[in-house]
């Protein structure tokens, strides 16, 4: 690995020319060595230096500042800090919460202590936020969006007051703060011509690239696993080989959002390129990654999504999350085909490991038995 200017910030180059990038710290005399990621995910030595810094701030803060003393006059910069390390382990995907609480929390809440955050602040944040433009769409941030910044603050309160069994009252719980009203169900599906399409292209675009990597491999993978199982990409990329049982067909599957585990099928027609990929890997090797570290959301987008956009979103607005076709669609598009052949919709509901029918309704308009062999069959007169 190559020093960079930064202390304690390293990198080894990759031979299709990204930069993996690795930080050193030491914490309680102890030596760590973390990867932070690659500069295809947008990661930088500059980032890596801040996370770097983070990393040794907090253990110094846990040591002798004046919060250890007093957590009843706790910041809210030093609850989010203790929150999120508790969130790296327990989590796969949380550089979106730290990166929303630096761009959208920090500079406005970061200083206050717990106790002192009230409604007035809460709804003057929430002003800000409406009226704020986002950089790259050029517009306001989502409904979407602005909820979970106030998901991260109501979490981050929830966490101190268990942990630290204090009592401060939530200033972002349903009660207290109105949620932004959301209609951005997806829509879109693809059907069977679309998903050839997708593979086709996939095929196309990568057979000649990246020759010293396992690119067109990785992403055969991921999509079919997505196709097979319906599940949503951070499950989709922690199924490891042991978890395929060929014999039967089935795939163990963890659901990150709910911490369940439950059983997934494998489709025929992908049996014989997935069972030629495990004779590749060790047991406890990831399946779409090819060995035992977690491919990320920032990578498969970046080999994705300008494919999606090509075949599918030619004119469609980055803001129309109802029509554009994105790597959750491929979720949608598994309960909807199921829908179309037919199959139950408590049977979808189990597939998709939804944990409420309701959750599963919206697909019941896709059936063919959606009630119109009944209104047909009506003995009507004219």
């Amino acid at each position: 690995m190559e020093k960079t200017k930064h202390t304690g910030v390293y990198f080894r180059a990759n031979e299709d020319g990204a930069k993996i990038y690795y930080i050193r710290y030491k914490l309680k005399g102890k030596q760590y060595n973390e990867k932070v990621g690659s500069s295809k995910e947008g990661i930088t030595a500059v980032y890596a230096s801040k996370l770097r810094a983070k990393r040794v701030s907090i253990d110094r803060l846990k040591e002798d500042s004046p919060f250890a003393m007093n957590d009843k006059k706790m910041s809210f910069d030093d609850a989010f800090n203790l929150y999120y390390e508790n969130l790296k382990i327990n989590t796969k995907d949380y550089t979106t919460t730290l990166k929303r609480y630096e761009n959208h929390i920090k500079d406005y809440l970061g200083h206050y202590s717990l106790d002192r955050i009230d409604d007035n602040i809460m709804e003057n944040l929430k002003k800000e936020l409406l009226n704020k433009i986002n950089p790259q769409t050029k517009k306001n941030y989502s409904s979407a969006t602005i909820n979970h910044i106030f998901d991260i603050i109501r979490a981050t309160y929830n966490y101190i007051n268990k942990t630290k069994k204090m009592n401060f009252k939530n200033p972002a719980t349903g009660t207290q703060i109105k949620r932004q009203k959301l209609d951005n169900k997806r829509e879109r599906f693809l059907d069977i011509d679309d998903i050839k399409k997708l593979f086709d292209e996939v095929e196309r675009v990568y057979s000649g690239k990246f020759k010293h990597s396992d690119s067109l491999d990785m992403l055969k993978t991921f999509l079919m696993l997505s196709f097979t199982t319906g599940v949503r990409l951070s499950s989709v990329t922690t199924i490891r080989k042991q978890d395929i049982n060929l014999a039967t067909k089935t795939i163990l599957i963890k659901n990150h959002k709910t911490q369940r585990t439950y059983t997934g099928y494998l489709h025929q027609n992908y049996e014989d390129f997935i069972r030629d990929r495990m004779l590749k890997l060790e047991s406890a090797d990831y399946l779409v990654s090819g060995n035992k570290e977690i491919m990320t959301q920032p990578t498969l987008n970046y080999h994705l999504k300008p494919i999606l956009d090509n075949l599918f979103n030619d004119g469609i607005g980055q803001d129309d999350r109802k029509s554009r076709v994105v790597v959750h669609t491929f979720r949608h598009t598994f309960a909807s085909l199921l829908a179309i052949g037919g199959t139950p919709i408590y049977t979808i509901m189990k597939l998709l490991d939804h944990a409420d029918i309701n959750q599963t309704l919206r697909y019941a308009k896709l059936s063919p038995d959606n009630g119109s062999l009944n209104v047909f069959g009506l003995d009507l007169k004219s």
